[in-house]
C-alpha cells in the first residue's frame, strides 16, 4: 500500500506538471480524519495536506471538462508550499458581442479570488475591461498575486485570441468597486495603484498593458 506522503507527492507532480490526463484520470476521495480514533499529529497534517489538494483536484476537473467553444488557461503557482491554479476561461462564442473572460484562483481550501471581465475589440487598441474582482476571504494576497501577474495572463490571452483574427489587448479599463465585507474602497484603490492603475475621482480605472 502506497503511503499517504509519497501519494501527496505524485498528486503535487501531477499539478505542477499540468498533467491533465493524470488530473481527469483522478478518482481520489477525501479522508475523513475528523471520525479517525487515535490519530497521530503528524498523521493529521499528512491527510489535510492530502484533503486539500483532493479538493483542488476535483475543482480543476470541471474546468478541464468544459463546454464545446470555451478556452480554458492553465498557470500554476506554488504559495507557502501549497499549489494552486490560477484558471482563465474565454467564451468565444460571444465574439460579435464583447468576449467574457473569467480569471480564478482555485485552491484546495475555501479561498476564491476571481475577475470578471469582458475583451472588447477596438480599432487602434482592444481592451480588457474588469467587471468584478473580488475574493471571498480577504488578507490571503491572492488579490495582489493576480494583479501581479495579469500582464502575463493578459499574454496568454493573446495568443489564444490572435487565433481568431482578433486585435491583441493592449489597454486595461474598469470601474474600481470595493466589496466592503472584504477591503475597503481605500485600501483597494492603493492595491490597484500599487500594479499601475490610474484611477480619477470617479472611479474609472486604466492602465497599458506591458508587453512581456
Amino acid at each position: 500500500m502506497i503511503s499517504l506522503d509519497i501519494k501527496i507527492n505524485e498528486i503535487k507532480n501531477n499539478l505542477m506538471d499540468k498533467n491533465i490526463k493524470a488530473i481527469r484520470n483522478n478518482k481520489l476521495k477525501k479522508i475523513k480524519y475528523e471520525n479517525t480514533k487515535k490519530i497521530e499529529f503528524k498523521d493529521e497534517i499528512l491527510i489535510k495536506e492530502y484533503n486539500y489538494y483532493v479538493r483542488l483536484l476535483k475543482k480543476i476537473k470541471k474546468y478541464i471538462n468544459n463546454q464545446e467553444n470555451i478556452i480554458t488557461i492553465f498557470d500554476v503557482e506554488n504559495k507557502e508550499n501549497k499549489i494552486f491554479y490560477i484558471v482563465i476561461t474565454i467564451d468565444i462564442q460571444e465574439i460579435n458581442v464583447g468576449i467574457p473572460i473569467k480569471i480564478n484562483i482555485i485552491t484546495g481550501d475555501t479561498n476564491y479570488t476571481y475577475m470578471y471581465c469582458t475583451y472588447y475589440e477596438r480599432k487602434e487598441n482592444s481592451v480588457l475591461y474588469i467587471n468584478d474582482f473580488t475574493s471571498i476571504k480577504p488578507n490571503k494576497g491572492y488579490g495582489g498575486l493576480l494583479l501581479k501577474k495579469l500582464d502575463y495572463i493578459i499574454s496568454e490571452i493573446n495568443k489564444k485570441i490572435r487565433n481568431y483574427n482578433l486585435k491583441e489587448i493592449k489597454i486595461i479599463e474598469g470601474k474600481m468597486l470595493a466589496n466592503k465585507n472584504v477591503i475597503s474602497e481605500k485600501n483597494l484603490r492603493k492595491l490597484y495603484i500599487k500594479y499601475g492603475f490610474e484611477i480619477d475621482n470617479k472611479n474609472n480605472m486604466k492602465r497599458n498593458v506591458v508587453i512581456i
